[in-house]
């Protein structure tokens, strides 16, 4: 029964939200957007205006990588980067979780990379994947599998990290590396401060090291045998775990009864962490994503400036001149700008580029027609020279013109627009010189429109929008 519902299931539409019937229940869900979308659609905000637009904004960090919190850094790294990266658990569930705080990590930056949160050797893709020859290249991809066949089917993967705890009612507090220390400094079941000497942060210990020499030696396969929570990977990383974000978090003790509201604390403690971590290697973006609006005095009846080109190379040598930055340069090694660059020629650099300027040049059209809305046209045409009369009258003929074609296609709000340039476009017309207005009105699709009549304009589709005199 339940899979003849999945089957009928519509095809996905991207941005949009849709209701799947599944039993006698039904799925909400909200598709991500397609790359090309200027903008997130209403129904991918979350409820909380303070949270970040983002995939899986929900996702609980601290639960789902408790016992991996030094590798964070590093999985956010192949997140930013487009790393294909296997996720190992002992349950569907801890997997599905894994994968979609994974996904969730470097939010505001949405995530394009294919990503499955429960792939099993059922899915179509699999025969794929398992037919890649030895030395090549695993397409970018997250895998969130419990089936152990994958460490040697996909074996040319370079990351895997494993997460979760055989018994899913298990509140002990796992350290780096599947090490079995204690859960944490709480006394008597009352919270308390993380240690980062459990973490294997601060201090030297030969059998850390010795375990995790081995442990490296020994590869993912010795997951076959025993689950722990451990990441392996080629991936050689830039930024460092910040242990000020670590000594923040409190550890629920041997209490199970407060552990859910410490993992929501210490989910939010690491979320704002890693949206202020994402923001700020986003920023030196800013400049080609940024608006302009006219300046005060200036005619808004212009053509809007174009945003900035974006040249990787120009971008990269700019960067390398003024620096990292404070935030970044306190977190990142000396090799922060091999990051950039692979950012820049990973798979999730140009579909959010490509979005966020859209968006930016689709605000920045949005600013310009409110600045034409507001604009004493009378005043504005009291400090202009003839000759910037005439083109100033040129520019609000094809922006009605415009306005117009839009109105017929159903934006209301382009009628609101429509009359506020036939006011200036008549105003702009009595300043003219008579041989000029003459002139004009010898057009009679013009006088029409001079005329304010809301008749429709035969022919209006083939009216070019800038008028030759």
């Amino acid at each position: 029964m339940v899979a003849s519902h999945v089957a009928a299931w519509p095809a996905p539409v991207p941005g949009r939200p849709m209701e799947l019937p599944i039993g006698s229940a039904a799925l909400r869900v909200h598709l991500p957007p397609a790359a090309d979308d200027p903008g997130p659609p209403p129904a991918l905000l979350p409820a909380n205006p303070s949270v970040p637009y983002g995939l899986f904004h929900d996702a609980d960090l601290f639960a789902a990588f408790r016992g991996l919190l030094l590798h964070l850094w590093t999985l956010w790294e192949l997140m930013v980067v487009g790393e294909p990266v296997l996720v190992v658990a002992p349950s569907p569930p801890q997997c599905s979780e894994a994968v979609a705080g994974l996904v969730s990590l470097v939010a505001p930056l949405l995530y394009s990379v294919d990503f499955r949160p429960y792939f099993t050797i059922h899915d179509p893709d699999f025969a794929r994947l398992n037919a890649l020859a030895e030395g090549e290249v695993f397409p970018p991809m997250v895998l969130g599998v419990t089936n152990l066949f994958f460490l040697k089917s996909l074996k040319s993967i370079p990351n895997v990290v494993s997460v979760g705890s055989p018994n899913p009612n298990s509140t002990r507090v796992l350290p780096v590396g599947g090490q079995s220390h204690g859960s944490g400094n709480g006394i008597n079941g009352t919270p308390g401060k993380l240690k980062l000497d459990k973490l294997a942060i601060n201090k030297f210990s030969p059998t850390g090291l010795l375990n995790s020499i081995k442990l490296r030696r020994e590869g993912p396969l010795c997951l076959m045998t025993e689950h722990k929570e451990a990441l392996w990977s080629t991936y050689v990383s830039t930024t460092k775990p910040d242990t000020s974000v670590l000594n923040r978090l409190i550890d629920a003790g041997v209490s199970p009864r407060i552990e859910e509201s410490m993992s929501v604390v210490n989910n939010e403690i690491l979320r704002r962490h890693f949206l202020e971590l994402t923001t700020n290697f986003l920023a030196p973006f800013g400049p080609y994503l940024r608006t302009t609006t006219p300046s005060e005095g200036s005619s808004p009846f212009v053509d809007p400036p174009l945003l900035p080109p974006f040249h990787a190379d120009e971008f990269v040598n700019g960067l390398a001149a003024r620096g990292a930055g404070k935030f970044l340069s306190k977190r990142m090694k000396s090799n922060w700008l091999d990051l950039y660059r692979r950012f820049l020629e990973g798979p999730n650099f140009m579909p959010w580029f490509r979005q966020r300027r859209a968006a930016a040049e689709q605000e920045q059209q949005r600013l310009w027609r409110q600045a034409r809305m507001n604009v004493d046209i009378e005043k504005l045409m009291s400090k202009l020279s003839e000759l910037e009369r005439i083109d100033s009258f040129n520019a609000i003929e094809r922006y009605l013109l415009r306005e117009m074609e839009n109105s017929r296609t159903g934006a209301t709000e382009s009628v609101t627009v429509c009359e506020k340039l036939k006011g200036d476009l008549r105003a702009a017309f009595s300043v003219l010189p008579k041989d000029m207005q003459q002139l004009l009105l010898s057009n009679p699709k013009r006088a029409l429109l001079l005329q304010g009549s809301n008749e429709k304009i035969p022919g209006l589709d083939g009216i070019v929008s800038q008028t030759s005199l």
